[in-house]
């Protein structure tokens, strides 16, 4: 049961205030903190508390980077060498051949990489209350604008309205993160935590998404990639299949029992008919969507993928953004 005007009126309001659909609470299921993909390069460093990074920006809390490193694709540049000198052994004519294929593809990586570093927001409304924000800082020459559409993503997050609340109240609020696919047409980013007050035990599960087509610079919602008509509908309840990571409400075991909950028969509202109310977020091989979930399930959201093979007839762009 709830107490306190419904703990203050955030849980019914906290849809408002954080982001995020659905009203009943849940222990989520755990996450594979290792989740990763092939497109996304590996390696850790460490920043420390109260030194800026690489991109300038100064973290208040010591957070574990777990990013980029180097691939197949990456390129190394004889630094000894001037334009005028030649490698030994090397017609001029294929030195310069090679200059070139090394400058462009150095321009390449540079425009926005696909490296990344984890930073964390932690601005918090007052000194009673703990925000706590990890969110992916993109390197690269013309990585700027993406950063900042990342960053006033997580300040959208971490935003809580306090005039709503009791005075010094204590509120937590805690996001994960992770880059579920970038290459160079997007990159599709998920959040996910949940937020809490101190003297109560009931907790709110979020989820939220940020996907950036990196051409246009413009965010991309679902409506934006797929007409989700009676038809798409059927065919997300007919192919759907467990979305395994990096983040799922559901254990795999019972997957199938609710998606059936999200059918009509049990809702009185169609979660698509709704604006804005069905996120997403892209991988290599599909893609997850994420909706408020049947308050009788206990949890606040679900989510379920969908293979883009199964709905390519129901796609609206002219170039497949999943394809690099």
């Amino acid at each position: 049961m709830r107490r306190k005007i419904i703990k203050y009126t955030v849980i019914l309001l906290s849809s408002c205030i954080l982001g995020i659909g659905g009203c009943s609470f849940h222990e989520q299921t755990p996450v594979d903190s290792s989740f990763q993909f092939d497109s996304i390069l590996q390696t850790n460093e460490t920043v420390a508390a109260g030194e800026p990074d690489s991109s300038g920006r100064q973290t208040n809390e010591t957070v574990v980077i777990e990013d980029a490193g180097s691939s197949d694709n990456s390129v190394k540049i004889n630094t000894d060498l001037n334009e005028d000198t030649v490698r030994p052994d090397v017609p001029a004519e294929t030195e310069k051949n090679m200059d070139e294929g090394n400058k462009q593809d150095k321009e390449e990586i540079t425009e926005i990489s696909d490296n990344f570093k984890m930073e964390t927001y932690v601005e918090a409304p007052n000194g009673n209350s703990s925000v706590k924000i990890i969110y992916p800082v993109f390197e690269g020459s013309e990585a700027e604008k993406l950063n900042l559409m990342v960053y006033n993503k997580v300040q959208e997050l971490g935003k809580i309205d306090m005039s709503i609340l009791p005075d010094n109240i204590s509120i937590n609020v805690e996001y994960q993160s992770a880059v579920t696919l970038k290459n160079k047409k997007i990159a599709s980013i998920v959040f996910w935590g949940e937020s809490y007050f101190d003297d109560d035990s009931d907790i709110t599960t979020m989820l939220s998404t940020v996907n950036i087509d990196l051409q246009s610079m413009q965010e991309i919602t679902l409506a934006d990639l797929y007409n989700t008509n009676e038809r798409f509908k059927e065919v997300f309840f007919e192919k759907a299949v467990f979305p395994e990571n990096p983040v799922t409400s559901y254990d795999a075991s019972v997957f199938r029992d609710m998606l059936a909950l999200q059918t009509p028969e049990y809702r009185t509202v169609d979660p698509f008919s709704i604006s804005g109310n069905v996120v997403c977020f892209l991988k290599p091989e599909g893609i997850v969507l994420s909706m408020p979930s049947v308050h009788a399930t206990g949890n606040d959201h679900f989510e379920a993928q969908l293979d883009y093979q199964n709905i390519q007839e129901f796609y609206l762009p002219n170039q497949n953004y999943w394809e690099n």
